[in-house]
Parts: structure tokens; sequence; C-alpha cells
């Protein structure tokens, strides 16, 4: 199971509403092979699949979740953070 803190709701918020997600897209919290970049997982940009966790707020999808990444007994966090090296989401597992 993911907890998704305040701070990452936030900016999964300001994401949606600046236009970073377009009409119709969503952000998905994503493992190999739909992530392509660097690291175990990252967001991208896809639509609604069968399965999907959503992570909502006031009935606004902020979040997908892939399947694979929402089952098991780890406990998932997903937060944002303000590093020295810039602002990133962290995926920390328990």
């Amino acid at each position: 199971m993911i907890t998704i803190t305040n701070r990452a709701k936030t900016k999964l918020r300001e994401m949606k509403e600046d236009g970073t997600v377009k009409k119709g897209k969503f952000l998905r919290l994503a493992t190999p092979p739909t992530w392509t970049g660097e690291g175990d997982f990252g967001l991208v940009l896809d639509i609604e699949r069968m399965g999907d966790a959503k992570i909502t707020d006031e009935n606004v999808i902020l979040l997908l979740i892939d399947p694979a990444l929402n089952h098991g007994d780890d406990q998932r966090i997903l937060d944002f953070k303000e590093t020295p090296d810039g602002s990133r989401f962290s995926l920390d597992i328990y």
C-alpha cells in the first residue's frame, strides 16, 4: 500500500493545475518498462488502465499507481522533497 504525503499531494495538484498534465492524461507512478528514466520509478503521463489505484483530491485524480507498485505488505511512502540537488519525488519502502 502506498501513502501519499500532503507535500506530494500539493505538488501533484500544482502539476495538474499548471498545465503539466494535459487534458485526457494523468500522472502515473510507474516502474520499468513504463518508466524509462533513471532510477527504479518515476512519474509519466499516461491514460487510466484497469487495475490502477487512484489518488484523488476533491474528486480530481492526481495520480494513478501501477498495480505492481500497490501490493504486498511493504509500507511505501511517496513524498516530495527539497534537497541540495533540487526538488524531487521520493518513494521510501519499509
